[in-house]
Parts: C-alpha cells; structure tokens; sequence
C-alpha cells in the first residue's frame, strides 16, 4: 500500500518531468519566456498608447492651426474690404443707395471659412474670445451694410454706418489679427513640443 501511495503522489506531478525525470531547466526556460512576453506585451502596449495620444494631439493641434491659419486670412481680407468700402464712400455714395448697382450683391463679405467652420469640431480647439471678436465685427458690417442700402440718398444715418464700418475694421485690424496671430504661434509652439 505504501509503493502505491508513493506512486499516487507522484503521478499528479508527472507533467513536470520529460522521460519520467524532472527537467527543471525546461520549465525555468519556459517561465522566463512566459514573463518576458508578458512583459513584452505590455511595454508594447503601453508605447503604442502613447504614440496614440501624442498622435491624436498632433491632428488636433495641426488642424486647429490649418483652421486658424485660413480663418486669418478670410478675416484680413474682409478687413481690407471694409476698408476699401468706408474709404471709396465719400467718392460714390449713390454705389451703395442706387438700387440699380445691386449693392447687396456687390458689397458682400466673403465668409466661407466662417460659415463651414459651424460643421466643424476643430472650430471649438479656438481661442473663444477670438471667434466672438470674428462674429461681432461681421455682424458690426452687416448691420451698418443694411443700413446703407436703406438709405436713398447719403444722410447722416449713412454716414454713421460708414463711419461704424470703418471703425470696425480698424479695431479688427490691431485686435482680432494680432489675436490670430499669437494662437497661431503657440500653436506651432505646441506643434513643434509634440514632434520633439
């Protein structure tokens, strides 16, 4: 009975010997390759998570800064336009009051950046003071516009509204630009730290 209990208990730890002899070199080997894949597998992941995140924010931030980037330039050139309008005002006044040159038609801001950036994710990576300071001084030049057009003839309503529009520009041309322009540059700042 004791030759077989000594065999019983051997038997449930057969899987640890090959040929009946305990191979401990075997199963150390296997052990270290065990934990180093384990740990292979981990570091792996851990390096790709990271790669993953820093590449997500180096999307974020270049699409943000294609974004601001082309904004800067619809701004500037609806700046110079408005300009160009209030200064060419006291040589044509009828241009905006005669009905028969279409002023709505000939005195519009070109806004297609504006107006896709509603459809956009990347318009809320902006700065927020930035994006008001855009939509008041549009909305400054469409108010002063329609009155314009509702004037017949050049009157001091008129020549306030012009006067509005000018002072509009003005102030979008040394706030709003040199606004753009900072973002624009941490964002290459922080473009250039996530290469780095």
């Amino acid at each position: 009975m004791r030759f077989i209990a000594g065999r019983t208990f051997v038997k449930p730890f057969r899987f640890l010997s090959i040929g009946g002899k305990p191979n401990l070199e075997f199963w150390f080997t296997q052990t270290v390759i065990l934990l180093s894949t384990m740990l292979g597998v981990y570091l792996a992941s851990f390096a790709g998570f990271e790669i993953a995140v820093n590449f997500d924010r180096y999307q974020r931030l270049s699409d943000a800064r294609n974004l601001e980037i082309s904004l800067r330039a619809e701004v500037s050139d609806n700046i110079s336009m408005v300009e160009e309008w209030a200064s060419s005002y006291s040589d044509g006044p009828m241009l905006w009051h005669d009905s028969r040159f279409a002023p709505r038609e000939s005195y519009k801001l070109d806004d297609v950046i504006w107006l896709t950036m509603r459809n956009s994710s990347t318009t809320f990576e902006l700065n927020p003071e930035t994006l008001t300071d855009i939509r008041r001084f549009y909305s400054v030049v469409e108010q002063s516009k329609t009155v314009l057009i509702q004037q017949s003839q050049p009157n001091g309503l008129a020549q306030n509204s012009i006067k509005r529009m000018a002072l509009a520009a003005k102030k979008a041309r040394t706030d709003i630009l040199v606004k753009m322009d900072a973002d624009i540059e941490r964002l290459d700042a922080e473009l250039k730290e996530v290469l780095d």
